[in-house]
């Protein structure tokens, strides 16, 4: 499973600027997923907010005099910080590693902000510190996942440009349809912006999944089917269902990959996970085509599932 040792790592950024979208959520189980699949996955939170962190029980407190932490990597003013491998940190899962954020984050977006003032040079190596960072690192991992903040500042910039993939959660309601339109219009101007100071930058993939979907309410079945045809050869065929299992899990912290015990009944629970994993395994699917060793097989199974 996995890539080859001498293959590159897939950088996965699950990113929408609008809020309440089961981003981090979204993010969190799909790591979960990849772990189980045998896949080693590095998580890089890059939100001030820094609920993927919590999530995975990272000690925020700890990190406040921490000097090797991606805020202080990723500050232009800060020397000390000179590897992204320095932030790395163990989690409970074996084959889960995770760079987490902190407050200091939102400092960091202010200082990369202030490099507008010292012109074009130290603007294109603002947007692509996170990318040349994790270059040291690629070879360590299968998959790489980003959980960027819910807005286009230098920080959204930064996985943006260092990201090989999109994965972008959109409910099936008519203000977060209008939102994630802007997001990626917004994203468009903003990849032209950097095309200019690095030429290179370009997506695998760019996928759009449906979540929190509740298929009895007609409004949300009927943007559905308008998603669909929007997003034509980019959305993920499955929606994640609205589920209280997913609800309690979050509440707790975690994902349902991680529960002990289902919240309501066994089937319930069942029915969730198998959910998540038609969905997720669409993505594996994608993530696979980067790896020249593994395109062959992602042909083999098509066929096996035409078959």
């Amino acid at each position: 499973m996995g890539k080859l040792p001498d293959e590159r790592a897939v950088v996965m950024a699950v990113q929408n600027f609008k809020g309440g979208v089961s981003k981090s959520t979204t993010a969190k189980h799909l790591a979960d997923y990849l772990a189980l699949r045998g896949y080693k996955v590095l998580v890089v939170d890059c939100d001030p907010q820094a609920s993927m962190s919590v999530m995975f029980d990272v000690n925020l407190e700890a990190l406040v005099e921490e000097v090797h932490t991606l805020s202080n990597f990723l500050s232009p003013r800060i020397d000390e910080a000179d590897s992204l491998r320095k932030t790395i940190r163990k989690t409970a899962w074996p084959n889960i590693d995770i760079c987490p954020a902190n407050l200091g984050l939102q400092d960091t977006e202010w200082e990369l902000t202030a490099t507008i003032e010292e012109g074009p040079t130290a603007i294109a190596g603002a947007f692509r510190m996170l990318r040349v960072g994790l270059e040291e690192i690629r070879l360590d991992y299968d998959v790489v996942i980003l959980d960027p903040p819910p807005a286009m500042g230098f920080l959204g910039v930064n996985t943006l440009t260092a990201a090989d993939g999109l994965l972008i959660p959109v409910p099936a309601r008519q203000l977060d349809y209008l939102s994630t339109i802007h997001f990626m219009q917004t994203c468009r101007e903003a990849m032209e912006l950097v095309s200019k100071f690095d030429t290179s930058i370009d997506y695998g993939f760019i996928r759009v999944v449906c979540t929190m979907f509740q298929p009895s309410r007609t409004n949300e079945a009927q943007m559905l089917q308008v998603m669909e045809k929007t997003y034509a050869g980019q959305m993920l065929s499955t929606p994640i269902l609205l589920s209280e299992e997913i609800k309690n899990a979050g509440l707790a912290m975690s994902s349902i990959y991680e529960v002990n015990k289902p919240y309501g009944s066994h089937q319930t629970y069942v029915r969730c996970r198998d959910n998540l994993n038609m969905v997720f395994r669409e993505i594996e699917k994608d993530i696979c085509k980067q790896w020249p060793s593994r395109m062959a097989q992602v042909g083999t199974d098509r066929l096996t599932e035409a078959v």
